[in-house]
């Protein structure tokens, strides 16, 4: 007897209902929670794990309608969900970590030798649009994250080839030294982007958002 439609999704949501979701309220009329109700029921009956709860079943159909919804938009009007959201993040991450070693903080970033700036700012131009602080990891022997500045503006410095990022204002000390956590000390190789919010709140880069 042919199958009306494609068991894959039900035969992996059976096998598999361990995944992390984020909790969200739904609102649904009796008669689909009646029915939600008896489908979970049925579904742990016959389910690997024998555990098969209401919300697994409700995340997973949000999931499959996702994954569907977007590939439909794509496919049919040229929209790119994922790039839409990338976009977005970029809008609302404004603050961009980048490291030092030495005393280039110490000489630069805080003025000791030369005007308070920082140098070379590897970062593109559709993120930089959006940026409004900078921080610095600051290698050993701090291992941490301990101040930020106000972004005035990038200037492409022609002789070396690079980014400079001129501040507004003096850099501003973070209530608490930012350390590794359980990073690797290679983690800020390369621009980090966050929210300045998250630095003024964390104590290790585990508390820190990344986009």
């Amino acid at each position: 007897m042919q199958k009306r439609f494609d068991t894959t999704y039900f035969n992996g949501l059976l096998k598999n209902n361990k995944t992390t979701k984020k909790q969200v309220a739904v609102y649904l009329d009796d008669l689909k929670l009646e029915r939600i109700d008896m489908i979970t029921r049925l579904f742990s009956s016959i389910s690997d794990s024998k555990s098969f709860a209401r919300n697994t079943l409700i995340e997973g159909a949000i999931d499959k309608y996702i994954e569907e919804a977007s590939a439909f938009l794509l496919d049919e009007h040229g929209i790119d969900v994922d790039a839409l959201i990338d976009a977005s993040r970029c809008e609302q991450y404004d603050t961009v970590i980048l490291s030092s070693n030495g005393r280039g903080f110490e000489e630069t970033f805080l003025g000791e030798v030369e005007p308070k700036c920082w140098y070379p700012c590897k970062i593109s131009n559709a993120r930089e649009n959006n940026l409004k602080n900078i921080a610095i990891y600051r290698g050993q022997p701090v291992s941490a994250i301990t101040h930020y500045a106000v972004i005035k503006e990038f200037k492409h410095d022609p002789e070396q080839g690079y980014k400079v990022c001129f501040f507004e204002g003096e850099p501003v000390e973070l209530p608490n030294r930012i350390s590794l956590g359980n990073k690797d000390s290679c983690f800020f190789i390369g621009a980090k982007y966050t929210k300045l919010e998250y630095l003024l709140n964390a104590t290790t880069a585990d508390d820190i958002q990344f986009s």
